[in-house]
């Protein structure tokens, strides 16, 4: 195996008094920038009488940034470059900027501001836990029902810090100590660093990062937030992650071993790093790694990729060969140094040790066992359960350019708010689409799952999504509402009271009290995203929704804290949808008490949805449209009704269907999309709600094996959807049966070779006996009307039967039964077969690869390089 090195920087705890003494006199030019940029003098700081103020954060990790990148000049002057850098928590921008991600005076300006967002929270406590019991801490925490505190930084195997409230604190303490697992210290600090409650300090963060140009590393650089090298593009990304997320060091040591690093050299003062390393390689000496086990509610990881999903190469080089040993996990964090040594979370004003990775940690609940690796594609954004992940993309609305983006040579750092150097727009997919939808949405890119039916988007593919600051919506069709709250319940206990999820509300068009219970349902559990499909107009239950919370804040504007998002596929719906909520529904909402007048006339001013997503070629109610056409169609619309209206924050036009390559996905922005929501392909990924079979036919299709088929639930007006061909029989099946409805009068009248045809070949019993259980279904589910209907007309009792089929052949497909292939209904889209020649030859050509979040990652870079290619080319 090839041998190399690494140099580790260390983050806040390694400070003491004197640091940097024997340094300063050797780089004046550097001291002159930090303390013009800085407003104090580090020297001053680090040996004469202020040296009180290095307990305070907002002096301390400018401090030690330049103290540690001291080092380090020093040192690269006698030796050459490492392999490697990492860095723990603020050293990680020390490792950033050794690898030229951004120039000295930029990473003084971030970790200023860094210092001083962090010094400002307060509220929560921090304890170390320190004993071999260490990695069991998941563990315990959930035996003892404590779910509000997280994992903050994983060192080693005996040791981690955990972060939270703290009588939640005081708790977990006692459940470690009565399990003789450890001691616990608590740590002087004024906050729960490193967690979900570090999420309005990320926010901050995250806009002011965004006023910076940051380049991809030249040396690999291993992320706090992932365990792994930094991909093209994601520095902005990740430090905004780093804020609110766990420091993953054992599991970056880990990483380090796997590469052939034999050799670290700590740059800055202590050696609290070092004696992690050592520990590290101790332990794996010993064999005392335990194998990868994630914790309850962790999504699993998948097999190892050596490239990124898209093909595109990490800032890693090429792994040594042999076998890679598996990164520690639950007891595989490396034996921890001393507990004097312990790398503790920032500290303000009176603190004690801490090195502030930050960031809302995931719960220690839903937490990969300590060690335990993340899943490779997703990792690079894992926000707590219950802290909505941060845009790193743009500045907040009416955000000042900051006073720490002053340069050395007296100019200031260029604020980016259009493309990134390099290119017309910048290969960046966090700048795709509206920065004000993902502002709105909590999400990183303007990206969204969308729903699909009877839970196939179940709640664990959304709450993945959620994990790696992304959003998508639970699929309610078909699902009764016990089904539907049970779901929602699950999300909230893994993402935490504000976590960020959608639910999906189909059109019932047969059961519109369905409807209406479903959206109650919603606002009883404050569901504050709602995706609205299968409407031609609106119905009092989207109305009651979207007013519901409705009112004029302090300057007179009209807002709704219920964001709605309708899929169209018609203008004429999509304009019903643009224009405020038909007033005839207000009046009645209002006359029974459903809706206040202050919501009501809030209402007046707003459209329905706020959101109108044109939706072309997909496996929805589309109606066949053409994305070229109804894209302009869409936005023209929404020009000219805000012009009218006057909305006071607009209607954003998102596009879906046919979004299975980054092409498309690139093709969309540049029709005026401002997101984009996909659908098939996240059918055949692991956290699907579909069976194996199901996905391994989606797996081989291409782009011409979908067709059209008659929709199950508005059977009889003929609305169609798109679905699977290859494979099954269900479309042309389904299509037969249609013709038939509109050819005979009844069951009675069909023709006997056609009767046999069905019962014998397609439903495998005679149509009395299914119209038998769908009688008995309608009479349980409380609707007698449909089967008083049904027996004085002969038509409409064909219909409920013929739609027996449809459930049945979906139900079929869920489940897998592999004598049932052939009457299998799966909806797809030919995005699908796109994705499957985008993947083909890469990792994710195995869907079992397909994680719905490195789905979303593989697209989403790729366009933004298509975008990046394209532009580039035209301007030649």
């Amino acid at each position: 195996m090839t041998r190399r090195s690494a140099w580790l920087f260390p983050g806040q705890g390694a400070q003491r008094r004197g640091m940097g003494r024997e340094l300063f006199d050797r780089y004046p030019d550097a001291m002159a920038a930090a303390d013009r940029i800085l407003g104090f003098s580090v020297r001053e700081l680090c040996l004469g009488d202020a040296a009180e103020r290095l307990t305070d954060t907002r002096y301390l990790q400018p401090a030690l940034f330049v103290v540690n990148e001291l080092t380090r000049r020093a040192r690269a002057a006698r030796e050459p470059a490492p392999d490697y850098l990492a860095g723990h928590s603020l050293g990680e921008y020390n490792a950033l900027l050794a690898a030229d991600a951004f120039d000295f005076e930029t990473g003084l300006a971030l970790v200023a501001r860094r210092g001083e967002l962090m010094g400002r929270a307060t509220g929560g406590a921090m304890t170390a836990v320190v004993g071999p019991g260490a990695a069991r801490i998941v563990d315990l925490l959930a035996e003892a029902g404590i779910d509000d505190v997280d994992l903050a930084n994983l060192n080693s195997t005996e040791q981690v810090v955990l972060s939270g409230p703290a009588e939640s604190l005081r708790r977990a303490a006692g459940a470690v100590t009565a399990a003789g697992a450890g001691r616990c210290v608590p740590l002087r600090v004024s906050a729960a660093f490193h967690s979900r409650y570090m999420a309005d300090a990320a926010r901050e963060f995250a806009a002011f990062l965004a006023g910076f140009e940051l380049r991809d590393p030249r040396i690999p650089v291993i992320a706090n937030v992932t365990a792994r090298p930094y991909r093209p593009g994601e520095v902005g990304r990740l430090l905004a992650a780093q804020v609110h997320s766990a420091v993953r060091w054992s599991e970056s040591m880990a990483h380090l071993r796997s590469r052939g690093v034999d050799r670290v050299v700590e740059q800055g003062p202590g050696r609290v790093l070092t004696g992690l390393w050592d520990a590290a390689v101790k332990d794996a000496a010993n064999g005392s790694a335990a194998k990868p086990r994630p914790a309850a509610g962790s999504a699993p990881a998948p097999a190892a990729v050596a490239a990124a999903p898209d093909g595109a190469p990490t800032a890693e080089r090429p792994a040594p060969a042999g076998p890679t040993p598996a990164a520690p996990a639950s007891a595989g964090l490396a034996s921890a140094a001393p507990a004097s040594a312990v790398p503790a979370p920032a500290v303000p004003a009176a603190a004690a040790p801490a090195s502030a990775g930050l960031a809302p940690a995931v719960p220690a609940a839903a937490m990969p066992a300590p060690g335990g690796p993340m899943p490779a594609a997703h990792a690079s954004a894992v926000p707590a359960p219950g802290a909505r992940a941060v845009p790193a993309a743009a500045p907040a609305a009416g955000a000042k350019p900051s006073p720490y983006g002053a340069r050395a040579g007296g100019g200031t750092a260029r604020a980016v708010s259009g493309p990134a150097a390099g290119g017309p727009i910048g290969a960046a997919p966090e700048r795709l689409g509206s920065a004000a939808f993902r502002a709105d949405y909590g999400v990183r890119y303007a990206y969204l799952a969308g729903s699909m039916y009877k839970g196939i988007a179940s709640a664990e593919l959304v709450a993945r999504m959620a994990r790696a600051g992304l959003l998508g919506y639970f699929g309610t069709g078909g699902l009764r509402t016990e089904r539907i709250e049970a779901a929602i319940a699950t999300l909230r206990a893994e993402l935490g009271p504000d976590g960020g999820f959608g639910m999906n509300l189909l059109h019932a068009l047969h059961d519109p009290p369905l409807e209406e219970a479903t959206v109650r349902l919603f606002l009883r559990h404050r569901v504050r995203f709602v995706e609205a499909s299968g409407f031609t107009q609106p119905t009092r239950a989207l109305v009651l929704y979207r007013l519901s919370g409705a009112h004029r804040d302090g300057t007179g504007r009209a807002v709704a804290p219920n964001r709605l998002l309708a899929k169209v596929s018609r203008p004429e719906v999509a304009t019903a949808f643009m224009e405020p909520a038909p007033e005839a529904l207000v009046r009645g909402l209002l006359a029974e008490g459903l809706l206040t007048a202050a919501e009501a006339e809030a209402g007046r001013a707003l459209p329905l949805a706020g959101e109108v997503c044109a939706e072309a070629d997909s496996a929805g109610h589309t109606d066949a449209a053409v994305a070229y056409t109804l894209m302009p169609a869409t936005t023209g619309l929404r020009d000219r009704i805000v012009a009218e209206r006057g909305y006071p924050d607009g209607i954003r036009v998102g596009a879906a269907g046919g979004l299975g390559a980054p092409e498309s996905l690139a093709a969309a922005f540049v029709l005026g999309a401002d997101f984009v929501v996909t659908g098939s392909v996240n059918q055949c990924t692991p956290q699907a709600g579909t069976s194996d079979a199901v996905k391994d036919l989606l797996a081989q299709a291409d782009v011409q094996d979908t067709g059209y088929a008659p929709a199950g639930d508005m059977f009889e007006i003929g609305a169609r959807v798109q679905v699977l061909r290859r494979g099954t029989l269900f479309a042309a099946r389904a299509n037969k049966l249609y013709q038939a409805y509109r050819q005979y009068d009844g069951l009675e009248a069909i023709d006997d070779k056609l009767r046999r045809t069905i019962e014998d070949g397609w439903f495998h019993r005679e149509l009395e006996q299914v119209w038998k259980e769908t009688r008995e279904y309608y009479l349980r589910a409380g609707r007698p009307q449909e089967v008083e209907r049904a027996e004085q007309d002969p038509r409409h009792r064909m219909a409920l039967v013929f739609r027996w089929y449809f459930v049945h052949s979906t139900r079929m497909a869920m489940r897998g039964d592999p004598a049932e292939r052939v009457n299998y209904q799966i909806h797809t889209g030919p995005a699908i077969g796109a994705f499957n020649r985008f993947a083909a030859g890469t990792a994710l050509a195995d869907w079992r690869n397909r994680h719905v979040d490195a789905v979303a990652e593989a697209l989403m870079a790729g366009a933004a390089r298509v975008l990046q290619d394209r532009f580039s080319s035209l301007a030649r």
